[in-house]
């Protein structure tokens, strides 16, 4: 492959991000799914870590009573807690992995049925999700013990864990870049949906790198301009800042955080839209002028969006 050819194909994911942008600005109801995300995520968090901590002290009670009956080995009881703190990621990672997985694959859904000129709304689109509930908690599970695995790798020190912590995380963005639309679209347990996603990643490559700068350079460069405004400024122009910052810091973590959301949903619809002319080779009509040819070779016997039993609904598994 040139590098002429490589540099057209990264300009059509930067083109497909940006009618991404588009899409969302028409649709703007589509920043409820990311929204919904958050406020689950956050009261999850919470009744999570109140309930492990409740078992913790529980438990760190009870191992120092057994303990002092000279039931436990020595070192038992710092075993026991480090077993318990394993735990303790893995439901916290398993949860994070589920909600967002459920809520994107909602808002992919909706997507879906949107570029088809189908009616959606958001109850559609978390009925969607719910039809994939089972492979999504499947996935929660696969993402937790992924995590368990870099916590580890994160623990070690030198340049070589370094360089093997780059190289996995960059093998598992690209492993899992089209995971959601196919766990959407697709009849398929965890297996084949990481596989699937693995394939499409491989003929899009291109692509997806300029979708993930595109967008990912649009909300970078707003919350440069966001924190500039709202903290810098106050730290460079103001002699107390201090008097500043009180109203100016709220306001900006806000703003910063509706940027996340922002990103999040735009992600979800250039995904959504590459992985339709991967598997139909056909782009939605709201990315008219890119142009297709340029792009992946659709796979032939794919239908993008409507690739379960006759009869079944898009985003239905």
């Amino acid at each position: 492959m040139s590098l002429q050819s490589v540099f057209a194909r990264f300009r059509n994911g930067l083109a497909i991000a940006k009618a991404s942008f588009g899409v969302l600005r028409r649709e703007t109801w589509l920043l409820t799914f990311p929204l919904l995300y958050g406020l689950t995520w956050i009261t999850g968090l919470v009744v999570l870590v109140v309930g492990l901590a409740v078992a913790l002290f529980g438990t760190t009670f009870g191992l120092a009573a057994i303990e002092q009956a000279g039931a436990l080995p020595d070192g038992g009881g710092e075993t026991a807690m480090t077993v318990l703190g394993v735990i303790a990621s893995f439901l916290v990672m398993f949860a994070a992995t589920a909600i967002a997985t459920f809520f994107s694959a909602a808002l992919v859904h909706s997507v879906g049925n949107l570029f088809h000129g189908e009616p959606t709304s958001l109850r559609d689109g978390l009925a969607g999700a719910w039809e994939s509930k089972r492979t999504i908690l499947m996935w929660g599970v696969v993402g937790a013990v992924v995590g368990l695995i870099f916590q580890a790798l994160e623990s070690q020190e030198g340049w070589g864990a370094q360089i093997v912590r780059a190289i996995a995380g960059a093998a598992w963005f690209m492993m899992t870049f089209f995971i959601v639309p196919v766990i959407v679209f697709q009849d398929g347990g965890v297996r084949e949906s990481l596989r699937d996603s693995v394939s499409l990643f491989r003929d899009t490559w291109g692509e997806a790198g300029g979708v993930s700068l595109g967008v990912g350079l649009v909300t970078v460069l707003l919350g440069a301009l966001v924190v500039a405004g709202g903290i810098g400024a106050p730290l460079l122009l103001v002699a107390n800042p201090q008097s500043v910052l009180v109203f100016t810091v709220i306001p900006t973590v806000v703003a910063l955080g509706g940027l996340v959301v922002v990103h999040i949903a735009a992600t979800a619809i250039a995904k959504t839209a590459l992985y339709q002319y991967a598997t139909d080779g056909e782009l939605p009509p709201e990315f008219d002028g890119i142009d297709p040819d340029q792009i992946v070779k659709p796979k032939r016997g794919s239908s993008a969006l409507s690739s379960g039993p006759p009869g079944q609904q898009p985003g239905q598994i």
